[in-house]
């Protein structure tokens, strides 16, 4: 009898470790998300950026590292990108970590960011490395195809699920890729207004799109002078632009004061680096909100024409 029921616990145990779900901490929304889509069921997927919390001043806690070490993945962007990632892993001892942005050259983007926008757009800004690498879809697929190939060396039974769920969420990411690109087409050099944190680069270089803003960069550090302000302020006048864009995350302050002397509307251009908590308890996708990005940018493109 004795006997018989050590071989149950036996056979319990290993299909229970055989049907165990990876544990899988993302350091931030977009990693989350495609992780959740291409894992599916074979993985319990969480994000370590609390959230409505801007990454720029987020400081992960000893829960945070406690949490992390327990997983069997943590995937986050890159060192370069996350610097807080280096506080974190120092605490790190079991836990494997993946940088899905491996393989994307980001010294030679910054490079022909910097070129095309000291040549095109030269408002004596310096821009650093903008982290937000997500917004150009084709990145986005090369995060997915890293985040793929960790899942797959973590869990070699699930490869086939993987692969098939990777799949269908390319196909998604090339029909976004390609609503922006015939949106842009269609809106050649039409110029975007931004009044919130610059961290749209990416973006901007994928689909070859004029623009002004009034921060250098996503960075907290530093705010625009009034100078600047004022520049924004008469170049939007003198093209009849009414409308700017600001981030989830900012103040609006700065958007609020150049909408108001140009009698624009403040439209949201959401950076899908954080989701807040009722956008969390929504669901919403990385795919919804860049959709949203894109209807909003349809529009702004649609009042600035009526306004010329």
């Amino acid at each position: 009898m004795l006997k018989r029921i050590s071989l149950f616990i036996l056979i319990f145990l290993f299909a229970f470790s055989a049907c165990a779900e990876l544990e899988i901490v993302c350091s931030l929304f977009p990693q989350y998300d495609f992780t959740r889509r291409i894992a599916g069921d074979r993985a319990h997927v969480t994000k370590l950026l609390p959230d409505g919390i801007d990454s720029h001043g987020y400081e992960p806690s000893a829960r945070d590292m406690v949490k992390t070490d327990m997983a069997d993945l943590f995937i986050y962007t890159d060192d370069l990108l996350e610097g807080w990632v280096k506080n974190l892993s120092g605490g790190l001892t079991n836990v494997k970590m993946i940088h899905c942005a491996e393989g994307i050259d980001l010294e030679k983007l910054n490079e022909e960011w910097e070129s095309a926008s000291d040549h095109d757009h030269d408002h004596g800004h310096e821009h650093s490395y903008d982290a937000h690498i997500w917004l150009d879809p084709t990145l986005s697929m090369k995060m997915c195809e890293n985040i793929l190939n960790a899942l797959i060396a973590a869990d070699p039974a699930g490869e086939e699920i993987y692969k098939a769920n990777y799949e269908k969420l390319i196909q998604e990411l090339a029909e976004l890729d390609n609503a922006f690109f015939t949106l842009f087409e269609e809106n050649k050099d039409k110029t975007l207004y931004f009044g919130g944190k610059f961290a749209y680069s990416h973006f901007l270089r994928r689909y070859h799109v004029p623009f002004v803003t009034a921060y250098a960069n996503c960075s907290d550090e530093g705010e625009p002078g009034m100078r600047r302000i004022i520049t924004i302020i008469s170049e939007m006048n003198e093209s009849g632009a009414k409308t700017i864009f600001t981030d989830e995350m900012s103040s609006g302050q700065i958007a609020q004061a150049i909408a108001s002397e140009t009698n624009a509307e403040i439209l949201l251009f959401h950076t899908a680096h954080n989701l807040s908590k009722d956008d969390m308890a929504k669901n919403l996708s990385y795919l919804d909100i860049m959709y949203m990005n894109l209807e909003n940018i349809k529009l702004a493109l649609s009042v600035n024409a009526e306004a010329e």
